[in-house]
C-alpha cells in the first residue's frame, strides 16, 4: 500500500509516508491472520505511524447481548486456557440444533479450507438447480480453452459450473463506487447470449439492493430492474499468473458458487442463519471468526464441536498495548452562557453546499454561522437555506454593491449570518453607502459588534480598505469589534499585506495570520480582533471536505474578553521587523560579555540562612545600560545570539527535573510573610514593569530587560523556535500536554500571541547565554539556566492564574543579580 500510494501521488521521497495520504484502517486483529501471510502489525510502516481507537458498540449482535459476551470472551481466549462451561454448553447446544436440521436448507456453511467449500458448493448446485452450464475460460479469440489445452493447466484451466438460481459470489472488485466488489453475493435469474449463441452477460439478483445502482442506469439488460450483470473479464488477482494472463488474454466470469464459503472470505460479513465445521481450523481466530458472523445464538449451527481449536494469537494484546490511542480532539466551541461560538466559512456555493454545511458536526454548536461567497443572487430562495432554530440574513452582490460598480453585475460573492432565534441582535446598516459586500450584526447583551465581509481577488485592496475603515469609523473607539471575512490576502506573504496592516493600525489582529485555511495551504480566511481573548486556546481551523476553504471556529468569551488596543506602546513603536524567517538569528543584539564569573568557581555572598531577607543586590546594568552585560541598548550594533549551539547537560538536566510547569512543589518559603508579589519583590529592592498582556508577554519581559523596549519580542521567539526545531531530537523528550511530537510544538509555538511554556523558555535562556530568574508569589526565585557565569541573570515575573510574565529590575531601572543562596536550583 505505502509503495503503490507514493506511486499514485507522484511523491518519492523517503520521508512521504503512503504518499502524504491519510489512511483509516478497520478492522479486528483477534480475527483469523492472512493466510500464508505476515500480520499487517509486524511492520514497521504500521507500528511507527498509526494509532487506534477502539469502537465500544457492537452493532451486529446488539440485539443478543449474553451472546456479544460470549463472542468478546472467545475472542480473546488463550490457546491452553479452558473454555467456560457456560460458554461451552451454549456451543453444544448449536451442534444439537445442526444434528436436528433446524437450520434452512441454503443457509450459509463456512469452512475452514477450500475444499469442503467446493464440494458443499457442487452438492447444493446439483440438488437445486437443473439445466448446468459449464463455462471454460476463453482466449483473446473468445475460443474456449477447456483442460489440458495448455501448459499452464493448474492455474489456467479453472471451469465453472453456473444455473439459474444458483448462489454466487463476485470474485473481482469491477467498480467499488457502485458496490459491485469482491465479496458481494447473489442468486442468478438469467443468462444473456450473443448472436453466436454463447453467453455474453449472466444477469444476477445481488443479496442487497444498494448495489449495482449506478449500472442499472447505463445497462440496458438491467435498466428497470433490480440486478446487476457481469462479463468475462481477464483475472490479475493472483500476481503468479498476471504475467500469463495478461500476455493470452484469459476471460473468465468473475464469480463462484457461494452456498458455502471459507472463514477468511466470510470476513466482515453479516448474516442471520450459519453453519460451521469446527474440524479443520487452523491458526487463531478462526473460531471466534466464525461464529460472530450471525446476529444471534439461535441463528448459530455446529457441524462439529472441537473446542481445543478455539484460541486468540496472544501476541494481539501486547502489540494494542504498544500502539498510541488515538487523541479525541476537543471542540474548541466552550458549551456555557458567557461564551461565544462562531463558525465562519467560505462555502464557495451554499446551494450546492447547503446539506453539508446543515450536516457539519459543528454548524448546531454555533451561535453565529457567518458565510461568504454564498453565490445566491436576489431572487434566490432565501427560505430553501434556512436552518431549524437560526436566523438567516443574507445579501447579494448586486445588493451590496452600487450599479457603476464593475463587480455589481458579475456573478458569485454574498454574505450571510445565521443566528440563534433566542439571541437579541440589531442590525446594523452603514451610515453612508459603501461599495462594500457585508452584513453587520450587534449583539444588544455582549455588546460586540460582527461583521462578515468578502472581497473579491478582481477589486482593488485599496478601494476595499477604504470602504471597511469609514464603515468602522461610525462605532465608537472602545466597541469590542470582531470582523470575519475572505479578504484574498495571504497573511503567509512577507509583502503587500496592505488589508492586515491598514487593520493593525486601528488595533485589529488576525487571530488566524499564522493558520492555513484553504486546500493550498494559504491563509485567506480571517477573523480580525479588537480585543484580546482571555482565553489562550480560543480558534482552531476545522476541515471540510466541500470547499476549496477550510471553516474557522471561534470562541469568544463575552463577559471577559475586554477591549485591548494591539497597537504597540510607545516602546514598541519601532516594531516593524516582523521575522520573515526563522533562520534569522539576533546577531544584531546581543554581545556575550567575557568578563562575567565563573559560575563554577565563583562565590557571592553564600550565607547559610536560605530563607528571603532583604538583600543588597549587585546592580549589573544601569538605568544607560553601560554594564559590560548589556553595553548597548542600541540592537543594531554588533551583538550576538547563538541559535546553531547545542543544548548542554545541565540544560537537559533542568528539563528533565521540571513537571511541566515553571511553578515547583518545593520553591515555598518556609517563613513566609509577605501578602503580595509586589510586597515580595520590595524586601529585595525590585519591582515589576508593566508588559501587554497578548501571550508574548514573557518575550516582551526579555525584550524589556535587554532594551528596556517590548520591541524586539518576535525576534527572541523566532530565534528560541530556530533553536529547538535545530534540537528537535534532543527536546523532543520534553514534549507534553496537548502536542504529540516536537513538530507539533513548534508549530504551536512558532505562531505569534501563544503563551511561553517551560521549554521555550529554556531555549530563550540558552540563545540568550542568560541565566532567567523567575519571581512567582510564595516561590523562592527559579533559576532557568543559560549560561555558567553567575551574573549574567535575567528577571521576570510570573503570575500563574492569568499566566503572565512582567519584566522585574530595581528601583533605579538596573537588573540585579541574585546569589545561590537566594534561588532555587535543579
Amino acid at each position: 500500500m505505502h509503495a503503490r500510494l507514493t506511486q499514485i501521488m507522484g511523491i518519492h521521497s523517503n520521508t512521504a509516508i503512503f504518499g502524504n495520504v491519510g489512511i483509516i484502517a478497520i478492522g479486528d486483529f483477534y480475527q483469523c491472520a492472512p493466510v500464508a501471510s505476515s500480520s499487517i502489525y509486524s511492520s514497521l510502516l504500521w507500528s511507527d505511524h498509526f494509532e487506534y481507537i477502539e469502537l465500544k458498540i457492537n452493532e451486529r449482535q446488539k440485539t443478543n447481548s449474553s451472546f456479544s459476551q460470549m463472542l468478546n470472551r472467545i475472542r480473546k481466549l488463550k490457546k491452553k486456557e479452558d473454555m467456560s462451561k457456560e460458554d461451552r454448553d451454549s456451543l453444544e447446544k448449536c451442534h444439537q440444533r445442526y444434528l436436528h436440521k433446524e437450520y434452512h436448507s441454503e443457509s450459509l456453511h463456512l469452512f475452514a479450507k477450500n475444499i469442503q467449500v467446493d464440494a458443499h458448493n457442487e452438492e447444493m448446485i446439483e440438488k437445486i438447480c437443473t439445466n448446468i452450464r459449464t463455462f471454460y475460460e476463453v482466449n483473446r479469440n473468445d475460443k474456449e480453452i477447456k483442460q489440458n489445452e495448455s501448459k499452464h493447466t493448474k492455474k489456467i484451466n479453472k471451469s465453472l459450473r453456473l444455473a439459474k438460481n444458483a448462489r454466487v459470489m463476485i470474485t473481482k472488485n469491477i467498480c467499488v463506487n457502485d458496490g459491485l466488489a469482491n465479496g458481494v453475493t447473489g442468486r442468478i435469474v438469467e443468462f444473456v447470449e450473443n448472436n453466436n449463441a454463447h453467453v455474453s452477460h449472466i444477469i444476477i439478483k445481488c443479496d442487497s439492493p444498494k448495489v449495482g445502482r449506478l449500472h442499472r442506469v447505463s445497462c440496458p439488460h438491467c435498466h428497470g430492474r433490480d440486478t446487476i450483470c457481469v462479463i468475462r473479464e481477464s483475472d490479475s488477482i493472483d500476481q503468479q499468473d498476471f504475467d500469463v494472463r495478461s500476455r493470452k488474454a484469459i476471460k473468465q466470469f468473475p464469480l463462484r458458487l457461494s452456498w458455502a464459503m471459507t472463514i477468511h472470505k466470510a470476513q466482515g460479513i453479516t448474516v442471520d442463519q450459519v453453519v460451521i465445521s469446527t474440524k479443520d481450523f487452523f491458526g487463531s481466530g478462526m473460531g471466534y471468526t466464525a461464529l460472530s458472523r450471525v446476529r444471534t445464538l439461535e441463528g448459530l449451527f455446529l457441524i462439529d464441536l472441537h473446542v481445543d481449536k478455539f484460541y486468540c494469537n496472544e501476541n494481539v494484546d501486547r502489540i494494542l498495548s504498544q500502539m498510541k490511542e488515538i487523541k479525541r480532539k476537543t471542540s474548541i466551541f466552550r458549551h456555557s452562557p458567557e461564551f461565544l461560538n462562531i463558525l465562519f466559512h467560505n462555502i464557495e456555493g451554499l446551494k450546492c453546499n447547503f446539506n453539508a454545511l446543515r450536516n457539519h458536526y459543528l454548524t448546531w454548536q454555533a451561535d453565529f454561522i457567518c458565510l461568504t461567497e454564498t453565490w445566491l443572487n436576489n431572487n434566490s430562495q432565501i427560505d430553501k437555506f434556512k436552518i431549524n432554530g437560526y436566523t438567516l440574513i443574507h445579501k447579494s452582490r448586486s445588493c451590496s454593491l452600487s450599479t457603476n460598480h464593475p463587480l455589481h453585475s458579475q456573478k458569485g460573492g454574498g454574505v450571510a449570518i445565521y443566528f440563534r432565534d433566542d439571541m437579541p441582535i440589531k442590525t446594523i446598516d452603514s451610515t453612508e453607502y459603501l461599495d462594500l459586500e457585508h452584513i453587520t450584526l450587534k449583539l444588544e447583551k455582549e455588546k460586540i459588534i460582527i461583521i462578515v465581509c468578502y472581497r473579491s481577488p478582481q477589486e482593488a485592496k485599496r478601494n476595499f480598505i477604504e470602504n471597511l475603515i469609514r464603515h468602522l469609523k461610525q462605532f465608537d473607539s472602545n466597541e469590542r469589534i470582531l470582523i470575519l471575512g475572505d479578504m484574498n490576502e495571504n497573511s503567509f506573504q512577507t509583502k503587500s499585506k496592505n488589508i492586515e496592516r491598514s487593520l493593525k493600525k486601528l488595533g485589529f489582529v488576525n487571530t488566524f495570520r499564522h493558520l492555513a485555511t484553504t486546500n493550498s495551504l494559504t491563509s485567506l480566511d480571517s477573523a480580525y480582533l479588537n480585543f484580546v481573548p482571555c482565553e489562550k486556546e480560543c480558534q482552531q481551523v476545522v476541515e471540510t471536505f466541500y470547499s476549496f476553504h477550510e471553516a474557522l471556529a471561534l470562541s469568544i468569551n463575552s463577559i471577559k474578553d475586554k477591549v485591548h488596543n494591539y497597537i504597540e506602546t510607545e516602546d514598541d513603536s519601532d516594531e516593524r521587523m516582523e521575522v520573515n524567517s526563522s533562520s534569522e538569528s539576533l546577531s544584531s543584539i546581543i554581545r556575550i560579555s567575557n568578563n562575567s564569573n565563573k559560575r563554577k568557581s565563583t562565590s557571592i555572598g553564600k550565607k547559610n540562612n536560605k530563607k528571603f531577607k532583604n538583600k543588597t543586590l549587585v546592580p549589573v546594568m544601569d538605568k544607560n545600560n553601560n554594564n559590560a552585560n548589556h553595553d548597548q541598548k542600541n540592537p543594531d550594533s554588533s551583538k550576538i545570539t547563538d541559535v546553531n549551539k547545542s543544548p548542554s547537560t545541565r540544560e537537559l538536566e533542568f528539563l528533565s527535573n521540571l513537571k511541566e510547569t515553571i511553578p515547583l512543589n518545593n520553591l515555598t518559603i518556609d517563613d513566609f510573610r509577605f501578602h503580595s508579589l509586589t510586597e515580595q519583590l520590595r524586601g529585595l529592592n525590585l519591582r515589576t514593569i508593566t508588559i501587554v498582556g497578548d501571550g508574548n508577554c514573557f518575550f516582551r519581559a526579555i525584550s524589556h530587560q535587554l532594551f528596556d523596549t517590548q520591541a524586539y519580542h518576535r525576534r527572541f521567539r523566532s530565534d528560541a523556535i530556530t533553536y529547538i526545531t535545530r534540537n528537535s531530537a534532543a527536546f523532543e523528550f520534553f514534549v507534553s500536554g496537548e502536542d504529540d511530537t516536537i513538530y507539533d510544538y513548534i508549530h504551536r509555538m512558532k505562531r505569534n500571541y501563544t503563551y511561553a511554556d517551560h521549554l521555550i523558555i529554556m531555549a530563550t535562556a540558552s540563545i540568550l547565554n542568560q541565566n532567567i530568574i523567575i519571581h512567582e508569589y510564595g516561590k523562592r526565585p527559579l533559576l532557568i539556566p543559560g549560561s555558567d557565569y553567575i551574573d549574567r541573570q535575567l528577571h521576570i515575573s510570573y503570575n500563574p492564574y492569568n499566566q503572565h510574565y512582567e519584566s522585574v529590575k530595581d528601583f533605579d531601572g538596573a537588573i540585579p543579580i541574585m546569589s545561590f543562596d537566594d534561588l532555587q536550583l535543579t
